[in-house]
């Protein structure tokens, strides 16, 4: 137990704590652009001053949202992927941070306006 938490001790050296952090924050701005996007495509209203449609603004904001998922998901796939753990270990916590992604966006995405 006492090496586990030394283990602990010098990830959050590492900024452990920092980095979850901001993975978190960039899924959350991917999930509310992806929620914009889906807002915009069911609006009706013009928008930059009448010269571009929701229809195109919602999809253009859907897919910038996914690029900036996967490059998100693929980044922290790879820090995970980066650490010397055993390969059970490590496709546990992959498939969890892609559960915990995918869940994030729906969530926000379920908050969205109306």
């Amino acid at each position: 137990m006492r090496k586990l938490w030394h283990k602990y001790i010098d990830l959050l050296e590492q900024d452990l704590c920092a980095k979850v952090f901001d993975n978190v924050k960039n899924l959350l701005v991917c999930a509310l652009l992806f929620a914009a996007g889906t807002s915009a495509l069911h609006s009706e209203k013009a928008i930059f001053v009448g010269l571009l449609g929701t229809q195109v603004a919602g999809a253009g904001l859907i897919l910038i949202s996914a690029l900036l998922m996967f490059l998100n998901v693929t980044d922290g796939l790879r820090r995970v992927a980066s650490r010397r753990y055993h390969k059970v270990l490590l496709l546990a916590v992959w498939a969890f941070y892609l559960i915990v992604a995918v869940r994030m966006v729906q969530l926000v995405w379920g908050f969205r306006a109306d």
